[in-house]
């Protein structure tokens, strides 16, 4: 199946990439409910989890979309339904407009990569620059998730891949060390190479050097996702206390995550979700599970 990937990243406590993949013939289903969400909060600006401080309309927007982003990355349906709010109000309250499967009917089958390298660059050599470190941790969170998400049968062919902004990295992102040096790949998975299979004009959708309009929602999205899953593994600062509930959707995926893989095998996520990191030690990589900054997160009751 093909797929765009969009990729976002956050910087508190290591740094995080997250990888969002979207299948190219459910993409357009995907942004329009969002932009549905959008039009029913009345929020029409940029979305980033950094900006969101308080409630109000663009934080019941972000809330919204992480919701709904967690009903798009399953895989299959199951007897268990899937509520959904669209952002309209009654009486001044958010209302639930029913269950995912009856509201969109078919699975998006999003899937969604995070990757932490740990440590922050720290120990990674300065022979590389800063977009250098972001582009060959990027390469070894993509190649293992590709690997740990597809099979045979699910093959994953990436055709289009979407990064927030050149400024970020000083530079544009280099197509060689992202593509080029992607070797040793498993026969399931495959990238288009080509002079236009890579997009890192910014996702601000009001600025002229942006990516499309419909591409820039997806990696708005990107980046409210990366900042639950990072929230909702403990990595958050006591005055973001309100990025704890946009979070609350994706902590719900992120237990039954590790509850272990044959859960995940029989549950409505198969192959939508791969989360680890990774750290230099003693001159080598080293990779496990995403350790827990608070344990005993409480988890609050989403359904």
């Amino acid at each position: 199946m093909e797929y765009h990937l969009y990729h976002d990243e956050s910087k508190i406590d290591g740094y995080w990439h997250g990888m969002l993949l979207v299948p190219e013939s459910t993409k357009q289903i995907l942004f329009q409910y969002l932009e549905k969400i959008r039009e029913n909060t009345g929020h029409s600006t940029p979305i980033g989890i950094k900006e969101i401080k308080s409630e109000g309309k663009v934080f019941t927007c972000a809330e919204l979309w992480v919701l709904f982003a967690v009903g798009a990355m399953m895989s299959k349906f199951g007897k268990n339904k899937f509520p959904i709010s669209l952002g309209r109000r009654n009486k001044g309250k958010i209302i639930w407009d029913g269950n995912y499967e009856d509201i969109v009917k078919v699975p998006i089958g999003a899937k969604f990569i995070l990757f932490r390298e740990r440590d922050n660059f720290e120990n990674m050599s300065n022979i590389l620059d800063y977009g250098g470190k972001v582009e060959t941790t990027f390469r070894m969170g993509l190649k293992g998730g590709i690997h740990f998400l597809g099979d045979i049968d699910h093959p994953i062919e990436i055709i289009k891949m979407h990064f927030d902004g050149y400024e970020h990295y000083q530079r544009s992102v280099d197509h060689e060390r992202i593509v080029g040096r992607l070797t040793g790949l498993r026969e399931y998975f495959s990238i288009t190479d080509g002079i236009y299979s890579i997009n890192d004009w910014t996702s601000n959708h009001t600025k002229k050097d942006c990516q499309s309009y419909e591409d820039c929602q997806l990696l708005q999205l990107t980046d409210l996702l990366v900042g639950s899953f990072r929230v909702a593994h403990g990595y958050t600062t006591n005055d973001k206390k309100i990025h704890v509930k946009i979070a609350e959707p994706v902590k719900y995926l992120t237990k039954k995550y590790l509850e272990g893989y044959a859960r995940m095998q029989n549950s409505r996520w198969k192959g939508s979700l791969c989360m680890s990191e990774c750290f230099l030690e003693n001159g080598k990589w080293n990779f496990q599970s995403i350790e827990y900054k608070t344990k005993g997160i409480k988890q609050g009751n989403l359904f």
